[in-house]
């Protein structure tokens, strides 16, 4: 055979399957899904973010007509998890929860991961967000109010510590630290419970957690609130001042999670994923359940979601540069 017929032949071949993928991603599409989904949740069973991956997983089963299995796959403050979803076939059967905690903090205090939070996911949909965080003291500490707080620990640079177990709490407090002008030493914990045991202990002197894992303590007078994170009181606990409106204008950390695809999956699946995921979130049976767990349904596709992402690491990347933490 000449050579140039050869390679017209393979040209032709190669002109043949590529008009096939084209004519069969649509019919693809089409018949999506035709088996079992995965939804990875790359943190332990049991807490929020689990629960309501459960919930999701429940009711986008029942749009879909497939089953949307759980997956947990925890460790490395999500990156595990996270890692396995982007190595997963471009198919639109493996999806992630992932989070401004495992996708923007850990990309801004880690100095190299498995994979890149941008390239290598196709953003799906967005899914919740959380009921923001309380700012936490040990009732020892001699301050009744963060103006008082912030006066103190001034006055007593590195020798008050604050606690942190996630990625997103040490962004939380770095935030604090960088807004209020003070210096606390930061001790690591392997879990929130550890951190929040030894603040209860009288160990440590502050964290920065989540609503639902700090609010019965504070009520129970072990701890003592300096404001929430949010824009404005809480429905749940309107008693607890804004850091806002307690004396430091402008502050507000949130968390999210949302919906991601290995990158490459076909635009049409991915569509049809978020118009399913966010008519489950819509559902008034969904928010309560959401609610429970201390979240709220988020509303938004994938150009939003990508634009958050962005955002969210870049705001996470200026905080670990302007507190001088040397990403690990």
């Amino acid at each position: 055979m000449r050579p140039g017929t050869w390679s017209l032949e393979r040209l032709i071949a190669g002109s043949i399957l590529a008009l096939a993928v084209v004519v069969t991603a649509p019919a693809n599409a089409q018949s999506y899904p035709s088996r079992p989904l995965k939804l990875i949740v790359p943190l332990g069973a049991g807490g929020a973010s689990d629960l309501n991956a459960r919930v999701l997983a429940e009711k986008l089963s029942e749009r879909l007509g497939q089953p949307v299995v759980v997956e947990n796959r925890p460790g490395a403050e999500g990156i595990i998890g996270v890692d396995a979803a982007a190595k997963s076939p471009p198919d639109g059967y493996t999806l992630v929860l992932g989070s401004s905690t495992t996708l923007a903090a850990n990309y801004s205090l880690r100095a190299k991961l498995p994979f890149d939070p941008v390239a290598d996911f196709s953003p799906v949909s967005m899914a919740f967000k959380n009921a923001f965080n309380i700012l936490v003291i040990h009732p020892s500490v001699p301050a009744q109010t963060l103006t008082e707080f912030i006066a103190h620990a001034r006055t007593r640079p590195g020798q008050l510590f604050y606690g942190t177990a996630t990625s997103g709490s040490k962004i939380c407090a770095e935030m604090f630290k960088s807004q209020a002008g003070v210096n606390l030493a930061m001790v690591n914990y392997k879990s929130s419970p550890q951190a929040l045991a030894d603040l209860i202990a009288g160990q440590i002197q502050f964290v920065c957690e989540p609503v639902g894992t700090s609010l019965a303590h504070i009520r129970s007078g072990r701890l003592r609130s300096l404001g929430v994170t949010s824009p404005a009181r809480l429905a749940e606990a309107p008693e607890l001042a804004t850091v806002a409106e307690s004396g430091l204008a402008g502050f507000e950390y949130s968390a999210w999670v949302a919906v991601f695809a290995p990158s490459g999956v076909p635009r049409e699946i991915i569509a049809r994923l978020d118009r399913e995921i966010q008519a489950v979130l819509a559902q008034p049976d969904t928010a309560r359940r959401i609610q429970a767990n201390g979240f709220d349904p988020m509303v938004g596709g994938p150009e939003a979601l990508a634009l958050l992402l962005r955002a969210e690491m870049t705001r996470a990347v200026k905080v670990v540069k302007d507190a001088g933490i040397r990403p690990e």
